[in-house]
């Protein structure tokens, strides 16, 4: 039945509860992962550059350190694509996820090597001052890449750092005052930058998250309200309103209209309370929309007002006549465990047939079977037949 489903009893508004530190991570480590994929690029340069360096020197070591660190890149590419599978996949992420660290790991200490010893390997200073200065400025971009995800950034700048001192301290690598300066210099700024860019991602983040559940929440809501105007809280049927706008836009469709009224609501009301009076009133509604799934799943249904409903039929190849009384029929059934032993619900409906155009006409003529549905004795289906001048009705007792 179109229109006549109670969605907004179901409707589920998404929690904006605290945001937890280990989604946020999450996020940032699916950004980090399509930033340093497409980070591999950037040492494309520097490799290539490097290499040309390393072609003016017979010395063996650069174009070993040359070929480590073009390892790691593609072991870096490999345990990265690895990782985001894994996550896609909902498969454990802790082992592929160190792998990784490990090969940004070793790509900072390999860096570093080069570094250590370019000089004694080139000894030309153009030669050394552009091995640095390309090196340097890989590791930069190299950094900001991954610095959104702090265990991935330190994991490189910690291994470069850490291969740079212990050239210097352990393998004493003659180098000046100023390079041993420039060189702490560059890894301090860089662990801060790069904790620095952590921060702000992890912010930005969950401030991206927020707002996305808030959008959420928001959109919910809008489908809510814009559901509750069109439906009746208490049945779920369309209200009033809706249905005479639907009939609206069916131009001059033949339609039937049924009219059903609860029999002796106020005395349910009186004797049970109102509360006893809602669940009759959701109860009824329930039997129709089932009626109407099986009968006539395009019909309009919806609650007229108080204890009284309305059903369109338009165009439809099943006699209303028909559907009313399967409709009484299924009244006249309703109970439920917890109500009233003595508590009995049946209808009055009336029928009338015409052009959606006229509905103000076939829902006077519906009304006023359905009132003689009532003073016949209740419990009845009354149809009115016009064909012109007064209708003739014709009755379907229970």
């Amino acid at each position: 039945m179109a229109e006549a489903e109670h969605q907004g009893s179901s409707t589920v508004s998404r929690d904006l509860s605290a945001i937890d530190n280990q989604e946020v991570a999450g996020k940032l480590l699916i950004d980090g992962l399509e930033r340093r994929i497409a980070g591999q690029l950037s040492v494309i340069i520097p490799v290539g550059v490097i290499g040309w360096i390393a072609s003016q020197t017979d010395n063996r070591a650069l174009w070993i350190f040359l070929g480590l660190q073009i390892l790691s890149q593609f072991a870096i590419t490999a345990t990265s694509q690895s990782l985001r599978r894994a996550i896609e996949a909902g498969k454990s992420t802790r082992i592929r996820k160190n792998l990784w660290m490990m090969a940004e790991a070793s790509s900072g200490i390999i860096w570093a090597a080069m570094m250590l010893d370019v000089g004694t390997l080139i000894g030309g200073s153009d030669a050394v001052l552009t091995t640095w200065v390309t090196i340097l400025v890989t590791m930069v971009v190299s950094v900001l890449l991954a610095a959104p995800i702090a265990g991935i950034a330190f994991p490189l700048l910690g291994g470069f750092s850490a291969a740079g001192a212990a050239g210097i301290l352990l393998f004493d690598k003659d180098f000046s005052s100023f390079a041993q300066l420039a060189l702490i210099f560059m890894s301090v700024a860089l662990f801060i930058v790069a904790k620095a860019v952590n921060f702000q991602a992890h912010k930005s983040c969950r401030d991206g998250i927020e707002a996305e559940r808030l959008g959420h929440r928001l959109a919910e809501e809008l489908r809510r309200t814009s559901w509750l105007s069109r439906h009746d809280g208490l049945t779920g049927l369309l209200n009033r309103s809706a249905l005479q706008e639907s009939i609206a836009d069916l131009g001059d469709m033949p339609t039937a209209l049924i009219l059903l009224d609860i029999d002796h609501f106020k005395q349910i009301n009186d004797s049970y309370g109102h509360g006893q009076g809602d669940e009759v009133i959701a109860a009824v509604s329930a039997c129709i929309s089932e009626t109407l799934d099986e009968a006539a799943p395009d019909a309009l249904a919806a609650r007229w007002g108080g204890e009284e409903f309305i059903i369109a039929l338009p165009d439809c190849k099943t006699d209303a006549a028909d559907i009313a009384e399967n409709l009484r029929s299924a009244v006249a059934k309703l109970t439920h465990q917890d109500w009233p032993a003595r508590l009995r619900v049946t209808g009055s409906l009336g029928v009338a047939h015409g052009p959606a155009g006229a509905f103000s006409a076939t829902f006077k003529s519906a009304d006023s079977a359905m009132y003689d549905a009532k003073e016949q004795g209740r419990n009845r289906v009354v149809c009115a037949n016009d064909g012109g001048g007064k209708p003739s009705r014709v009755a379907r007792a229970a």
